[in-house]
Parts: C-alpha cells; sequence; structure tokens
C-alpha cells in the first residue's frame, strides 16, 4: 500500500467515524440509539471484567500447579518454571 493509498484510507476513515460521532451527539435519533446502547455496553465491559479476573485466577492456580510438580519432581527452574 503506498502513501497516497494510506492517506485516502485514513481520510475516509475519519470521515466515517467523525459522521458517525456527530450523528449519535447531534441528532435526537442518535441519542435515542446512545440511550440504548450504552447500558449493553455497561453489561459488556462488566463481562470483561469478570472474564480479565476469571484468566488471572486460572493463571494463578496453573502456576501454583506448574510450581507443585516442579517440587514434586525436584526440578528447580526449567522450561515450565514459573
Amino acid at each position: 500500500m503506498d502513501e497516497r493509498s494510506r492517506v485516502l484510507l485514513a481520510t475516509f476513515i475519519g470521515a466515517v467515524v467523525g459522521g458517525a460521532w456527530g450523528w449519535l451527539y447531534m441528532t435526537q435519533s442518535g441519542r435515542r440509539v446512545r440511550d440504548q446502547i450504552e447500558p449493553k455496553l455497561d453489561d459488556f465491559m462488566k463481562e470483561l471484567t469478570q472474564v480479565r479476573g476469571t484468566v488471572e485466577k486460572a493463571r494463578t492456580a496453573a502456576n501454583e500447579g506448574w510450581r507443585s510438580l516442579n517440587d514434586i519432581a525436584g526440578t528447580q527452574g526449567g522450561r515450565w518454571s514459573a
């Protein structure tokens, strides 16, 4: 992709994003759409936070499991050490 194509693509994307923003924040119908979207986005963000916590707990459990396995095997370090 050459420089001219990048500039045109960036301009197009900027125009689309700017138009969507303007519609969402400057029109009555955009306000109604935002009122419908915002609670769903809040729910989605809560769900992501819960998933992040779950992943962190799984990572901690896996690390503890590998440490226990290494302790039982009597190895220090190695490929799978945490």
